[in-house]
C-alpha cells in the first residue's frame, strides 16, 4: 500500500506520516525529496532552478519506486503543484514535470490531503514560513486534486485526530 499525504508546506505532513510510521511501522516513510535537494546544495521555492526541480522530479520517482508499503509526507502531487507556481512562464518545465508525474498518481492507493489555515507554519529552515505562499501552493494542490480526477480524503484537526481518522480509514483498507 502507497500512500501520499499532500499539503502545502507547514501543514503537518510530516507529523502525520511519522504518527503512522509509529503505528504501522511496517509503512516505511520516503524521504522528502527536497530536503534531499536542500542537503544536496540546491536552492528551493522562489530560488530553485529549472535544474532543481528536474532533479526533484527524478529524485521524487526514484523514492517512490523503492519501496512498495510506504508513506509519503511529500508527493508528485506536491511537486506539480510547485512547480505550476513557481514556474508559470516555464511551459518545457511543466510540459515535461506533468508528462513525468502525473502517471504517478494512479500508483497511489490512498491520498490524504491536509489543507493549509490548522496550524503556524514552523520555521525549520527548509520550509517558507510565508502564509500567502502556503494558500497558493494549497490552492494548486487543490486545483490538480480536481483536474486530474484524484480521489483523496481531506483530513483537518489537532495531530491525534488526524491519526484517528487515519487509523479508521485504514480499516477500510
Amino acid at each position: 500500500m502507497k500512500i501520499a499525504i499532500t499539503g502545502a508546506q507547514g501543514v503537518g505532513k510530516t507529523t502525520l506520516a511519522r504518527q503512522i510510521n509509529k503505528h504501522y511501522p511496517d509503512f516505511k516513510i520516503l524521504p522528502e525529496a527536497a530536503r534531499l535537494a536542500k542537503e544536496a546544495g540546491y536552492n528551493l521555492d522562489q530560488t530553485a532552478t529549472t535544474e532543481t526541480e528536474r532533479w526533484l522530479i527524478t529524485k521524487q520517482i526514484e523514492l517512490e519506486n523503492t519501496e512498495s508499503r510506504w508513506v509519503a509526507d511529500r508527493c508528485a502531487i506536491d511537486l506539480l503543484a510547485y512547480i505550476h507556481h513557481l514556474f508559470s512562464e516555464e511551459s518545457a518545465l511543466i510540459e515535461f514535470a506533468t508528462k513525468m508525474l502525473v502517471p504517478r498518481f494512479s500508483n497511489y492507493d490512498l491520498v490524504v490531503y491536509l489543507p493549509s489555515g490548522q496550524f503556524t507554519i514552523e520555521d525549520d529552515g527548509v520550509r517558507m514560513t510565508d502564509i500567502k505562499f502556503q494558500q497558493d501552493i494549497d490552492q494548486k494542490i487543490r486545483d490538480i486534486l480536481k483536474n486530474h480526477k484524484i480521489p483523496f480524503i481531506e483530513i483537518v484537526g489537532s495531530p491525534e485526530e488526524r491519526l484517528a481518522k487515519v487509523k479508521k480509514l485504514f480499516k477500510k483498507y
